[in-house]
């Protein structure tokens, strides 16, 4: 493991050896393969735009609605709210 600029950088096996310690750890991770980036792991601040939008994913998942019918439904949203 390597550090630059506040972003830890790991292999893959060593990352998959400390995964509950890295995703505790709230800070940015880079995976490398052959010491080549092959992922970016970062925090998902709370509160924040992609927090929000990862919720909402969760629950449509969870609904089983389709992605085309969530689609449908935020253009409707739209139109109402923009006119």
């Amino acid at each position: 493991m390597s550090k630059a600029a506040g972003i830890r950088f790991m292999g893959v096996r060593e990352f998959k050896e400390q995964l509950t310690g890295v995703l505790a750890s709230e800070e940015e991770v880079v995976v490398t393969r052959h010491g080549k980036p092959i992922a970016r792991v970062v925090p998902v601040p709370e509160g924040s735009p992609e927090d929000l939008l990862l919720g909402i994913g969760m629950i449509l998942g969870e609904s089983g609605i389709t992605k085309d019918e969530a689609l449908k439904v935020l253009k409707r949203a739209g139109k109402t709210i923009y006119g």
